[in-house]
């Protein structure tokens, strides 16, 4: 899969639109989350020289688990880290990988497991808690519903604009999701229900800096990752498309 997500333009469309339509507690204890996510027992689970982005998508993709993920940092795109795990559960693995006093914050929400950090800024400062009036699609494919998603947060943003322009990844037409009709429902909800209700689980991750949730880039402020057997490495095209072909850092630079 390419996560290559695409360029909008304020123009005409026709064709998505038609295809489609017709809230981060720090580190909760596990007892207080559904058993199904955090509890869930776990054979084995090992990673070997992949950065903590990765990590986290093998275990969902392993685990079959939905995940959101909205903090990004460069250090979690490439410092490489090595563990490993036996009989153990879910929400010991997140926190182990997540947990040492670097700022992560966990929970479960509509089934999905969103991952978060105690920086990320809430309401105005965030848009994925802006509350959309209304957000309808017919059943269709996960990222065909991602991309309406910000066709309605963009017309939510910006409502002079009657019609968009463009053309986006359709990912795999076997991953539908929907039909949804919601009423004031935050994006982040949004998002969570369509990665959670696919015939595949996935994944949702943003694709801006820390402390840009505020602004909605023209590829969008978010990527839909459909898991693969055997999991693949997204960290790579991740990092290109939020810090740019910088280089990455030293180890010195990561930690």
């Amino acid at each position: 899969m390419r996560l290559h997500p695409p360029v909008f333009h304020v123009l005409a469309i026709g064709f998505v639109l038609s295809a489609v339509l017709p809230n981060g507690a720090p580190n909760a204890p596990q007892a207080s989350q559904p058993p199904t996510i955090l509890s869930k027992p776990v054979a084995a689970f090992s990673v070997r020289g992949v950065c903590l982005i990765d990590s986290l998508l093998t275990l969902g993709q392993q685990e079959q688990i939905p995940l959101g993920i909205e903090y990004v940092s460069r250090e979690a795109l490439e410092k490489p880290i090595g563990k490993e795990f036996h009989n153990t559960t879910v929400g010991e693995i997140v926190q182990a990988l997540l947990g040492g006093g670097k700022g992560y914050t966990w929970r479960v929400r509509d089934g999905v497991l969103n991952i978060s950090h105690k920086s990320v800024a809430t309401g105005k400062g965030n848009l994925l808690d802006r509350v959309l009036p209304e957000f309808e699609i017919s059943k269709c494919p996960i990222r065909t519903a991602s991309a309406a998603l910000y066709f309605a947060l963009y017309r939510n943003l910006h409502p002079e604009v009657t019609g968009y322009a463009g053309d986006f990844d359709p990912g795999n037409p076997d991953n539908v999701g929907g039909p949804l009709a919601l009423r004031n429902a935050p994006v982040r909800h949004i998002l969570n229900l369509l990665v959670s209700a696919g015939d595949k689980k996935s994944a949702w991750v943003v694709r801006v800096q820390p402390g840009c949730l505020d602004q909605l880039p023209p590829g969008g402020l978010w990527t839909i990752i459909e898991y693969q057997t055997p999991p693949r490495r997204y960290a790579q095209d991740l990092r290109r498309e939020i810090f740019g072909r910088q280089p990455p850092a030293s180890p010195k630079e990561a930690e």
